[in-house]
């Protein structure tokens, strides 16, 4: 089986997005490279279920030492395991502290596929709309109630900005692969 992890992050202008936890899951799912399957990690807090596609972009590295975190906002429910080659929206930037007291970026990329599935899509003009954008941050701070970690909103980026945050994690993949 490909190892999702190596895929290259980029097709063409888009990039790839690995799909973890579909749309709608009230489980946490995440891509275990050894076995080649998508294992359950954990379950969301009562009443919470992902709003959107989720998953990460392969051939990229993180501050938490995982490939970067990616939500896919989109009217489908794809499943565990589908690429999906999308258009970056931005970014929302966060600090998450473990139960370690650690503390890192561990910012969250936001996109749309490269053929928006609705044309009336509130996203099909290149950005997320306020309200979306509120939406998007409670689920996150909701999200990880219940895991000892604690996350900080720092703001959002737009599309050229996390566009830059991107490139510097799969500058850091590469990196860490040549050692």
């Amino acid at each position: 089986m490909t190892n999702l992890l190596k895929l290259p992050a980029m097709t063409g202008q888009y990039f790839r997005m690995v799909i973890e936890t579909p749309k709608g899951s009230a489980a946490k799912l995440a891509y275990e490279p050894k076995a080649g399957v998508f294992e359950y990690s954990r379950p969301l807090p009562v009443g919470n279920t992902y709003p959107f596609d989720w998953g990460f972009i392969p051939s990229t590295l993180g501050d938490d030492g995982d490939p970067l975190d990616g939500m896919v906002i989109h009217q489908a429910a794809t499943a565990p395991g589908v690429v999906i080659k999308c258009a970056l929206l931005g970014a929302v930037r966060l600090k998450q502290t473990d139960d370690d007291g650690n503390r890192i970026r561990n910012d969250r990329y936001i996109f749309c596929p490269h053929k928006e599935d609705a044309p009336d899509e509130p996203i099909t003009d290149g950005h997320v709309p306020d309200e979306l954008r509120r939406e998007i941050e409670q689920f996150f701070f909701s999200s990880v109630l219940g895991t000892g970690k604690k996350i900080k909103l720092k703001g959002w980026q737009d599309a050229d900005e996390a566009a830059v945050s991107l490139r510097k994690g799969m500058k850091e993949f590469r990196r860490r692969q040549a050692h």
